[in-house]
């Protein structure tokens, strides 16, 4: 097989690798579609031992929910109250978490009903940016591959 050929195969397979990875990633629940608490308790089995989640679920009780993305690891699960208590509490869980794993819900806020939240009201030292991704890595490889056998036959 031609070295060519070889770096092509590799810049393919590196690009699929990603997508396949993307397509396997869990369907998020859209507003209007979490609306019972066992569907909410299996999907965040942690909320029952975080005290500010369990606390507003005691005020205000469990009404609909939904998920937002917020980025490549974390998504944002927003929780309306089921009586008119004025609040509505949005957690960050992390995407890769297990379900039993203490550490997938990192941050927790609880604001007014009528506040609107976004990824700004994160500061700024603690919002989580994406890292190096390993695909990206592998087709980098792959490009200075083919750049230094194609240097190699022009010699």
């Amino acid at each position: 097989m031609r070295p060519t050929a070889l770096v092509l195969i590799i810049i393919l397979v590196t690009g699929i690798v990603p997508g396949a990875v993307l397509a396997a990633e869990t369907t998020p629940i859209y507003p209007g579609k979490g609306d019972s608490d066992s569907d909410f308790y299996g999907r965040y089995p942690m909320a029952k031992s975080n005290t500010a989640i369990m606390g507003f679920i005691g005020e205000c009780g469990l009404g609909r929910w939904h998920e937002e993305h917020m980025g490549a690891y974390y998504k944002s699960v927003h929780l309306a109250a089921a009586n008119s208590c004025g609040k509505q509490l949005i957690f960050e869980a992390r995407k890769g978490a297990a379900r039993d794993d203490p550490t997938q819900i990192t941050d927790v806020w609880i604001i007014g009903a009528n506040e609107t939240w976004s990824g700004s009201m994160i500061p700024v030292n603690a919002r989580k940016t994406p890292g190096f991704v390993v695909p990206g890595a592998f087709v980098a490889i792959a490009i200075c591959a083919a750049l230094f056998i194609r240097m190699r036959r022009n010699r």
